[in-house]
């Protein structure tokens, strides 16, 4: 689904681009602040006719994370609005400063494969003027904005906050989103968790989350998110009773089960690193171990 030129107002001073990847939208005292800038040139230009045609110009770019669909604008953006300030959180700066970083640890360190240097993995470098704080509030062209750390999706990946409306990030996806993918991706599941039922907990107004619709309840969105991650956190502490295994045996195993075909190298290092953010969750909560043995890494279910 591409982005949409015009802008939906959730309130007079606050709306998004909705896209495959929803894009905030805040009107400050002078102009514009944008939350996350899309997947590339194309999706930003759609966002540049859309500030031409509200007259407001480009003030600021909030990252919420480093990964290349949420950033990848920023560059041709920076072009048009050369004095428009980035915020990102700390950690997720470096990657949008240096994308070749997600395809190298997306390649497990090692030189990326040229097939893992496309734009959905690798986008152009953007600048980072300043660090978001890990949480409270700051003061951008004139509105007060909530830093909600989210992470689990990313290292730290951040909401924001403005009137009472969140933009959540990929905190949680879309229903849609999750049936889509069957094996979302993520770096660390408890975190994943955790996060989820801070956002259970709170009582916005409205949420925008990066993959979806915007929603005033997220209740069962939420509750779905979570019931999918615990589904699959328990299919493989399940596999792991049965046999030990090497992560490549481990991933075929489940992406059978999830009816998940991988026909191509970006889909195999998404869900391999997905995997490992699940294998880290159940590790960090001892429901699994590992051993080596004839130079294998083998995982298993602790007994």
């Amino acid at each position: 689904m591409p982005t949409n030129a015009a802008p939906v107002m959730i309130k007079p001073h606050i709306g998004y681009f909705p896209g495959s990847v929803n894009i905030g939208l805040l009107l400050g005292d002078t102009g514009a602040i944008l939350i996350d800038s899309g997947l590339d040139t194309q999706t930003a230009k759609k966002i540049r006719k859309g500030l031409d045609e509200l007259a407001q110009p480009l003030r600021a770019i909030i990252q919420t994370h480093s990964h290349a669909d949420h950033f990848g604008g920023n560059a041709h953006l920076l072009t048009v609005f050369p004095e428009a300030v980035v915020y990102a959180p700390p950690l997720e700066e470096a990657v949008i400063r240096y994308p070749i970083l997600e395809p190298v640890y997306l390649n497990m360190g090692a030189v990326p494969f040229e097939e893992l240097t496309n734009k959905f993995l690798l986008a152009e470098a953007s600048r980072v003027d300043r660090l978001l704080p890990a949480s409270g509030e700051i003061e951008i062209d004139g509105l007060k904005l909530d830093v909600l750390p989210l992470p689990g999706h990313s290292w730290q990946q951040v909401g924001i906050v403005c009137d009472n409306i969140c933009f959540a990030a990929d905190g949680y996806f879309g229903a849609d989103t999750l049936e889509k993918h069957k094996l979302p991706f993520l770096v660390d599941a408890h975190e994943t968790l955790l996060s989820l039922d801070k956002l259970l907990k709170t009582h916005y107004e409205g949420y925008v989350p990066g993959h979806g619709p915007f929603e005033r309840s997220i209740e069962q969105t939420v509750m779905k998110n979570i019931r999918w991650h615990r589904r699959i956190l328990e299919k493989i502490e399940e596999m792991l009773a049965e046999e030990e295994c090497t992560l490549e045996h481990l991933l075929a195993r489940l992406c059978g089960e999830l009816q998940i075909s991988i026909g191509n190298m970006t889909s195999y290092v998404l869900y391999r690193t997905a995997l490992m953010g699940y294998l880290a969750g159940l590790l960090r909560e001892e429901r699994i171990c590992y051993r080596f043995d004839a130079n294998r890494l083998l995982w298993r279910k602790r007994t």
